[in-house]
């Protein structure tokens, strides 16, 4: 896999101006997952959501993020690594699925 990849949080992918990070999935990182695959959980005034990898690749490093931190626009949210045509090009590496 020689591409390492940021996935952040894009402008269109928030409901509100602001998600809060509630936990790691632990049993996914440092392991190669399938696209759909959640890592974190987070909420905002309506409800949480997973944070899922977009696309298939090794979850190598969690950001410094902490129960109750705020998730913004721009924010990296997992860094992975993936072969060239994993990447999902032209759309966001992380997918918000919300649960409402």
């Amino acid at each position: 896999m020689p591409f390492v990849c940021n996935a952040e949080i894009l402008p269109d992918q928030l409901r509100e101006s602001t998600l809060f990070f509630d936990a790691w999935l632990d049993d996914v990182w440092e392991s190669y997952v399938p696209a759909g695959t959640a890592f974190a959980i987070a909420h905002d005034s309506r409800g949480s959501c997973e944070l899922c990898l977009a696309g298939p690749g090794f979850l190598s490093t969690r950001p410094k993020l902490q129960p109750g931190d705020e998730i913004r626009i721009g924010t990296i949210v997992a860094y992975f690594s993936a072969d060239g045509e994993d990447i999902p090009y032209g759309r966001p590496y992380c997918d918000l699925l919300y649960g409402d």
